[in-house]
């Protein structure tokens, strides 16, 4: 099975679409399934727009809102998680996950899926250390602290995360892992991002839960974004059982912008088993014991310390084949995606949309079907919202008062400049941001990747036959070339101090 892993998306939807079919043409291969580690940005309309975090300058529409009205449709199935830019106001409709347009699927707050035979799991947002014992109290209209606050992590959906048992494949996560870089060629990360050295050798740079999650789960992946760079790395875990180490690799992408690593394909999982994007039993039965400790408060959420408190949350067999039963011996998550929202519209572009003030009528859906209060929406009536997800032709679609979003950028720390960079299709053949390992680290991996845009005898994660797609692909080879403008972010030095802002 055919994986294709992208890092921070900004947008791009079209421009990473187009690399992977340029890709599969160029190759002869069939991507099954697209990974998004954050930033995906899934902008409806203006009213979206105003409801992410970035300056003024930099919210652009993009091309999401195309998938969204139904114009275009996602050629590959992808799975994406929240990052520290994107239109909270909508991914707060699926605390809990569902789709954002048809074949686009967001796993929420956190999340697991399986897909064909594979168990993927997520974590939406960055960390900061301020917010990270809160509820998610965070609801449109936001103000300037809440649009950022929204997309903290919090400890409630950490927990949850740990809760899991059984074998993992893959975790995303926006930001690194606290301490993944000290399994990597770190010498090369310096040379492309030297402002990052003072955070690792103190080893405060990225997130400390994260890294709990690493090491209580053992994924055989962890991808992830954020720092705009591809860096891969090898983490050892010692066995109880055995006493031999097992790892995790670590992959962390670039974002989507000409001559740089933002796409890697790899090769795992089942041959055989059916490309089915399926709920996970165990987590619906850790989404149905935990629903009682929501809070949607800024207090601190209370949550289970002892061993034995912990215990009684974590689900066993028979739960899970409880839950099974609920949901009729049938995982498939259903193609409910329905528009709550009115699409931009590029003849109207300052056109004010109806804006959604309840849950997503997939939320409603899969809490009825699990038996649960809709926690994260006391507010709302559930007989309504009930009735709604049942016939999506009827679904209320809100307030029509404007959006009250506050347009505050001040503190944001961007330096950045201008690069023109063509967007006729172009092949990297040499790339300076790569950051390989040595191959003698990598070798007993299940990853059988081709890289015909890699320099020859590159083994950048894996083994020489990579697949990186490091530029931006237009196969329109008919259209004229234009110059286009490209802003380079970097980020200041202490980006998850508590009092700086995020990006």
């Amino acid at each position: 099975m055919k994986i294709a892993v992208e890092g921070c998306a900004h947008g791009e939807l079209d421009k990473i679409y187009e690399s992977i079919l340029f890709l599969q043409e160029k190759e002869g291969i069939k991507v099954d399934l697209l990974l998004c580690c954050g930033d995906f940005q899934a902008v409806r309309n203006g009213n979206d727009l105003e409801c992410m975090a970035v300056p003024p300058k930099y919210r652009k529409i993009e091309s999401f809102y195309k998938y969204y009205s139904g114009e275009k449709v996602a050629p590959v199935l992808t799975i994406f998680i929240g990052g520290n830019h994107e239109a909270s106001n909508h991914l707060w409709e699926l605390p809990h996950g569902g789709w954002v347009a048809p074949n686009i699927y967001y796993l929420g707050y956190s999340g697991v899926v399986n897909f064909g035979g594979l168990r993927i799991a997520g974590l939406s947002g960055i960390y900061k250390s301020h917010d990270y014992r809160k509820g998610h109290y965070e609801c449109p209209p936001y103000d300037g602290n809440t649009m950022r606050s929204a997309y903290h992590i919090r400890s409630f959906d950490v927990f949850k995360l740990k809760l899991l048992s059984q074998p993992m494949d893959i975790v995303m996560s926006h930001d690194w892992p606290q301490g993944v870089y000290h399994h990597g060629d770190v010498s090369k990360l310096y040379k492309y991002k030297g402002f990052l050295q003072p955070e690792i050798e103190s080893n405060t740079l990225g997130s400390p839960p994260a890294m709990e999650i690493l090491q209580t789960l053992q994924p055989s992946y962890w991808f992830s974004a954020h720092l705009h760079v591809k860096f891969p790395a090898l983490i050892p875990h010692e066995s109880e059982t055995n006493g031999q180490a097992k790892f995790t690799k670590f992959l962390a992408l670039d974002k989507c912008l000409p001559h740089r690593d933002f796409l890697q394909v790899i090769d795992t999982g089942p041959d055989k088993a059916p490309l089915k994007l399926c709920y996970d039993a165990e987590w619906l039965a850790i989404l149905k014991l935990t629903n009682p400790l929501i809070n949607t408060t800024s207090s601190f959420t209370v949550l289970p310390t002892t061993t034995e408190e912990i215990e009684h949350y974590k689900p066993n067999q028979e739960m899970a084949a409880k839950i099974e039963s609920e949901f009729k011996g049938n995982l498939i998550i259903p193609e409910n995606f329905v528009q709550t929202v009115e699409a931009f519209n590029p003849s109207q572009p300052k056109k004010r949309c109806k804006i959604m003030n309840s849950a997503n009528p997939q939320t409603q859906c899969l809490c009825n079907t699990l038996g649960i209060s809709n926690s994260f929406f006391p507010q709302e009536s559930q007989s309504s919202q009930a009735d709604a997800s049942a016939n999506p032709d009827e679904i209320d679609l809100g307030d029509d008062d404007d959006d009250e979003d506050n347009d505050e950028t001040t503190g944001d720390e961007v330096m950045e400049k201008e690069i023109v960079c063509s967007s006729t299709l172009t092949t990297n053949q040499s790339n300076p941001d790569e950051i390989a390992l040595d191959e003698s680290i990598l070798d007993e991996q299940n990853v059988q990747d081709k890289s015909p845009l890699s320099t020859p005898g590159d083994n950048t994660f894996g083994n020489t036959e990579n697949t990186v797609l490091g530029s931006n692909t237009n196969t329109d080879v008919n259209s004229e070339p234009k110059p286009k403008v490209f802003k380079l972010c970097r980020r200041n030095q202490a980006i998850y101090t508590q009092d700086d802002e995020d990006d």
